[in-house]
């Protein structure tokens, strides 16, 4: 039985894993591939084309937000139910991340449906008379791009807060990825103050993207996450 819970604990850590580089890649992939066309729209593009990409944009990009909840679902049933608090603060704040991410491309939907029926009606307009409207929206839309970035940030923070207190990585790798998380929010912090976001206080989240994975891919949770259930029923 214990060999069993420790097979499936190393499971959910490599699919955990696998989940965060994911994340990680499909962001990348959504901020650079399929948003930037959008926000660079200069009516090349016709409304059909830039529709498919805000519809494949949107799909996306709630699947990234989804995996918050999932990164939670994936730990240890031992430790959730012994930080059950911390694990609901936790899906609690990553659902709400979902409802901001959608918020945020129901604005940004707005913004397409402007620029497309502004070009299709007199591109030179676009220039000159409409463009403080596209500025209004674009200022809409990025507003809400960081309150779900730092509502998504939270869930994480509590994330590592609770492999912390569970024990379910090395204690430094934790204290890092919490601290980086930490300049997270303080970076997109600068934002609600109408302050450029400092990009070095990003470098640590996008290092530990990486190395968390790879130390759960290599090794799982730590052993003593797998046999605490075990201990459990021997005493019981």
């Amino acid at each position: 039985m214990n060999m069993l819970r420790q097979d499936n604990n190393k499971n959910s850590a490599r699919l955990l894993a696998s989940l965060m580089l994911g994340q990680m890649v499909f962001g990348i992939l959504l901020n650079f591939h399929f948003i930037s066309p959008v926000l660079k729209y200069d009516g090349t593009l016709s409304a059909e084309q830039l529709t498919f990409i805000l519809g494949c944009a949107t799909l996306l990009a709630l699947v990234i937000s989804s995996l918050n909840v999932v990164f939670g679902l994936l730990l240890p049933k031992s430790k959730i139910k012994e930080h059950s608090g911390l694990f609901i603060a936790l899906i609690a704040f990553a659902s709400i991340g979902i409802a901001m991410s959608a918020n945020e491309y129901a604005k940004l939907s707005e913004y397409v449906v402007f620029l497309s029926s502004t070009y299709s009606i007199d591109a030179a307009a676009s220039d000159t008379t409409l463009e403080y409207m596209k500025k209004i929206l674009a200022i809409g839309r990025n507003e809400a791009h960081f309150y779900s970035i730092f509502i998504s940030s939270i869930s994480l923070l509590l994330f590592y807060v609770l492999t912390i207190r569970a024990s379910l990585l090395p204690f430094y790798l934790a204290v890092f990825a919490l601290l980086s998380t930490l300049f997270q929010l303080i970076a997109v912090g600068h934002t609600f103050f109408e302050k450029s976001i400092p990009n070095i206080m990003q470098l640590p989240l996008f290092v530990t993207q990486i190395i968390v994975p790879v130390y759960l891919l290599k090794a799982g949770f730590k052993s003593g996450a797998t046999t605490s259930g075990s201990q459990i029923e021997q005493t019981s």
